[in-house]
């Protein structure tokens, strides 16, 4: 689906929270801008793909589209900070931990 599609560039892109926030403050314009955008189709069909942007404007026909593309932002980015808190942790437990002495003899050019 095409809001699939945004969702992962949006979370490439660490823009869930903005873009979160935008959704939110314009839920209840979803179906004036569904109608903005059959006024301007024709001029974005030149850029777009007419299945995907029909697709995207029917979509937003309905109040329940936001709310539905909210949650598919949400769970998107949980997955991918856990996934990332994973990957610290793993990093964490490979590398061997610096003390105070190592470093203080590291400056000093002792070895040990």
């Amino acid at each position: 689906m095409m809001l699939d599609k945004i969702a992962d560039r949006v979370i490439r892109y660490r823009m869930a929270m903005p873009a979160i926030l935008f959704l939110e403050s314009v839920k209840p314009l979803n179906y004036v801008g569904s109608q903005a955008m059959v006024f301007l189709a024709p001029i974005v069909h030149s850029i777009f793909t007419v299945r995907e942007y029909d697709e995207v404007q029917q979509a937003l026909e309905h109040r329940e589209t936001i709310a539905y593309f909210v949650e598919v932002l949400e769970e998107k980015e949980n997955v991918v900070i856990t996934k990332e808190k994973a990957e610290k942790q793993a990093r964490k437990t490979q590398k061997p931990r610096k003390t105070i002495v190592d470093l203080f003899r590291r400056h000093r050019g002792e070895n040990g």
